[in-house]
């Protein structure tokens, strides 16, 4: 889909116009964003403009997620659907528009999902066994009721094909999502940074905070680099949300800040290089498996010579540094291997790595 297609497809602000508030539901796309930002794919997730949680990935790549919660212990059935409301819409048919452009033409690429608490009944099977159903495997007189009441409805001339188009149902509380999403948070973090997050719930807090303020701003939006700033939270945002959570919460990391004051107070250029090395480390490293490499490779020299290692440690870093060189890639700064053994050094000495069994 070209952005000039994303751009004239129909937008709703309704949930924004009308409550001007976050919704609980929208916690869910943070936990798709836990998922997307582990791929390594470049992204902005925006939310309550086309629908409730859209994702903007690299190379034009476009995903649609309308949630819709259930109280009961029901099911999700193709009546609740595909049942055209007093304006005539239904649930997946005002999802659906999302796949079409300017020309009309539907894009198969675009993927459209409705995220329930409850199973999806075709009629002939409850789902119960599955997260994530493509719709063109449900029950072959679903699929076609399915596909003709929704054309009908978008005044398609052609059928529709129902391709990239899902149903998941999530284990996530939708009604009280906060216990499962700070869960969900712990995880993501401690897989991302390699440690525990301190603070956990401030962590949670804060995100909560982005979100709503993205959901909650109200206004029509013409230009999209606009829209994605004011709606849209992308992968570098959120890597910077991350990295000062960090530097507020990681002991570590304040170490490490101390270390560079206390070491090199009568050198002001290497301070200034080795903040900026820092800034690097907390960014790449959770995404670097050259840098985490190297990281492993500290900690396992620190193991075998601590005993031997000497007092001072300016020149504990020079010695790590000069046992390691071998392993560093030719455009890697100095100033970083240092900050990196610097910041290894500081987690080790706050027992945040886990104990060799030799």
């Amino acid at each position: 889909m070209s952005i000039a297609d994303y751009m004239n497809l129909p937008y709703d602000l309704s949930g924004s116009l009308s409550k001007n508030r976050f919704r609980n539901e929208l916690l869910w796309g943070l936990k798709r964003i836990f998922e997307i930002y582990k791929s390594g794919k470049d992204f902005t997730a925006v939310f309550d403009y086309k629908c409730d949680v859209e994702l903007h990935i690299e190379d034009n790549q476009f995903e649609f997620y309308q949630l819709k919660t259930q109280n009961d212990n029901g099911t999700y059935t193709v009546n609740n659907l595909i049942k055209a409301n007093k304006s005539g819409d239904s649930v997946l048919g005002k999802l659906y528009l999302l796949k079409y452009g300017k020309t009309g033409t539907e894009n198969d690429d675009v993927l459209v999902a409705l995220v329930s608490n409850a199973p999806f009944n075709d009629n002939a099977k409850v789902h119960t066994d599955i997260e994530k159903l493509d719709f063109l495997s449900i029950d072959n007189l679903a699929f076609t009721k399915i596909k003709d009441t929704v054309t009908q409805e978008l005044k398609k001339a052609n059928t529709i094909n129902l391709k990239n188009t899902f149903f998941i149902r999530t284990s996530m509380d939708l009604i009280n999502p906060e216990k499962t999403l700070i869960g969900e948070l712990s995880i993501f973090f401690e897989e991302i940074f390699n440690s525990e997050a301190k603070k956990i719930n401030s962590l949670y807090r804060l995100l909560y905070s982005e979100i709503s303020t993205r959901a909650s701003y109200e206004l029509r939006i013409i230009d999209y680099d606009e829209l994605l700033k004011r709606k849209g939270i992308s992968r570098s945002e959120l890597t910077q949300l991350l990295r000062k959570y960090i530097d507020h919460t990681d002991t570590a990391i304040s170490k490490a800040k101390e270390f560079i004051s206390l070491n090199y107070s009568d050198n002001f250029k290497m301070k200034v290089d080795l903040n900026s090395a820092l800034n690097q480390i907390l960014i790449l490293l959770p995404e670097s498996k050259v840098m985490q490499r190297i990281e492993k490779s500290i900690v396992d020299f620190i193991n075998q010579n601590i005993e031997h290692f000497p007092n001072n440690e300016r020149e504990i870093v020079d010695l790590i540094s000069a046992n390691i060189e071998d392993e560093i890639p030719i455009e890697m700064k100095s100033s970083e291997v240092k900050m990196l053994i610097i910041v290894t050094l500081k987690k080790f000495e706050e027992g945040m790595y886990e104990k060799p069994n030799y």
